[in-house]
């Protein structure tokens, strides 16, 4: 009799198992487990690493250690040209100066919030794409914060561009001739010694509606360049392999005509490698230089079962997120750069 007891015993704890974990299974399925784990934050970083982030490769990329101001110093002076000595004359003495440029970096973010109700009725997996929705608000908050330090809605910004002391603002629309005008105009920059720059490449950065006429010229066989001689009958043709497009790369942003009202959809810019000469900078905190997802502690225990993270809030059975970021952004120096307002008629 005992052993029977024992036996059925057995198998009422097995059956009891079974049916917990079959329930287990039923009620936990792969979303609350994307939702609660560090799944969510292992998928949208993934997600953001894998964004395309093609300003990076003309911006200057910095960490900053707080939320204060910081001054970065910049050395000038010593490789000018040698003078020359003359038999018994002193070596002549020359200086190495500084200058500096200040940013700092801010923080962006936002929660998203949303019922209990909602969590059980997702058949559509609305909520397994929240890791790519936070990828895509972090990479274009970069974009547009880069877009926003040289362009503004009257069009580029004076801090980089203009036409009376730096000399790199232009109204011609993207052709190769621009483009000869751009680089020319570039060409006249000098450095705080009176030396003229090196640029090894540039990188052409126009807004959508400009990128055919920016890869035709890019990805075109040869060029054609006219250049006129003494009166508007007299040109010479110029017929070479396409050359340009070893110097130049090319990059497509959409953010141009949403912050650029006034020229959005006609203007271009230059920059140089951000190894050559750091013209936008851009940076983000030390120890937090991605993303961040939070999830608010939920406050409801349920009665003989532990803790839920998406049991919710107690009132309300709302479940909540946040995503923060911290960067920021600034101008240093002008040279090699150059923009056009394409407006030109």
């Amino acid at each position: 009799m005992d052993t029977f007891k024992e036996l059925f015993e057995d198998i009422k704890d097995e059956a009891g198992a079974r049916s917990q974990e079959l329930l287990e299974t039923m009620t936990r399925s792969d979303l609350p487990y994307f939702l609660t784990g560090t799944a969510l934050d292992r998928a949208m970083l993934k997600e953001y690493r894998e964004y395309p982030a093609d300003w990076e490769q003309y911006v200057f990329m910095d960490k900053v250690k707080d939320f204060r101001t910081v001054e970065r110093l910049y050395e000038y002076g010593g490789d000018g040209g040698l003078e020359k000595v003359m038999p018994n004359a002193p070596y002549p003495y020359d200086s190495i100066s500084e200058g500096k440029y200040t940013y700092s970096v801010a923080k962006y973010g936002r929660k998203i919030g949303f019922e209990w109700e909602s969590l059980i009725n997702d058949d559509l997996g609305l909520f397994r794409r929240i890791a790519g929705k936070l990828a895509r608000a972090a990479r274009r908050t970069e974009q547009r914060l880069v877009t926003s330090l040289y362009v503004d809605s009257d069009g580029p910004k004076s801090a980089l561009f203009d036409n009376s002391t730096k000399l790199n603002l232009g109204t011609e629309k993207l052709s190769i001739t621009s483009l000869n005008a751009a680089f020319t105009a570039i060409g006249a920059h000098k450095d705080q010694d009176g030396e003229p720059i090196f640029v090894e490449a540039f990188h052409l950065v126009v807004p959508p509606a400009l990128e055919i006429t920016a890869k035709s010229i890019l990805e075109a066989i040869e060029l054609q360049y006219p250049d006129k001689q003494g009166v508007a009958e007299n040109y010479v043709n110029y017929r070479t392999n396409n050359w340009i497009k070893n110097r130049l790369t090319l990059h497509v942003n959409p953010y141009l005509p949403i912050i650029n009202t006034t020229s959005g959809t006609t203007n271009w810019f230059l920059f140089p490698n951000p190894s050559d000469i750091e013209c936008l900078i851009f940076a983000r905190l030390k120890g937090h230089e991605e993303p961040e997802i939070f999830m608010k502690n939920p406050n409801a225990i349920k009665i003989g079962g532990g803790q839920d993270p998406l049991n919710g809030d107690f009132d309300t059975d709302a479940i909540e997120y946040k995503v923060r970021y911290v960067c920021g952004g600034a101008t240093a120096d002008y040279r090699g750069s150059y923009a056009s307002t394409g407006a030109a008629a």
